[in-house]
């Protein structure tokens, strides 16, 4: 649901992925160790629950639910997606420094843990033509610790008072800074190399 909000920057998405990721949150989140479980607590019919801790093929549910929630976390500025996150990179934080390449994809959420990300802020009405240009070129550009939103909807405070000029703009921002807007496809690709 992230990934779509990000495609689509439709308000309606991230509601969704914040639901998901509270009820996550609820009913797989281990308090007392950090982790998610496999399964909720009230299954009946389970002899063990598990943390699964290996990236094969598909990444494991832990790694994804750390990454989700750390990306949720640079969307909304909510620290209640951030802290189960980091609590459970500390949990599997011995794993990952003895045999890391079993768990590639917890890999990627530990470095987008360690800064602060970019996060490329499209200001203005995200159905106008030139709002999805500035999208495709925001996305055109592989930077793996970015998140793309838009201004609107349950996004932090700061991404709401950024203002579109004229029509849609882009802000290129790390923590309260930006540069400045652009509404230009091929200066969003310049400012995110």
């Amino acid at each position: 649901m992230i990934d779509l909000y990000e495609a689509t920057l439709e308000p309606q998405h991230l509601d969704f992925a914040i639901e998901l990721a509270e009820a996550m949150i609820v009913k797989f989140y281990d308090t007392e160790n950090g982790g998610f479980w496999q399964s909720a607590a009230g299954a009946k019919d389970l002899i063990l629950r598990v943390k699964d801790d290996y990236d094969g093929a598909e990444p494991s549910g832990n790694s994804v639910a750390t990454l989700a929630l750390l990306k949720l976390a640079a969307i909304t500025g909510r620290e209640d997606f951030k802290q189960p996150a980091e609590a459970t990179l500390r949990r599997f934080a011995h794993r990952l420094q003895n045999f890391p390449q079993a768990m590639p994809f917890m890999l990627h959420a530990l470095d987008f843990s360690l800064e602060e990300p970019r996060r490329v802020v499209i200001a203005g009405d995200s159905h106008d033509a030139k709002a999805r240009e500035l999208l495709r070129a925001a996305h055109s550009v592989y930077q793996p610790n970015k998140v793309v939103l838009g201004n609107a909807g349950a996004v932090e405070k700061f991404a709401r008072t950024l203002p579109a000029r004229n029509g849609p703009v882009v802000y290129l921002c790390t923590g309260n800074s930006c540069q400045p807007p652009t509404q230009d496809a091929g200066t969003v690709k310049e400012m995110l190399k």
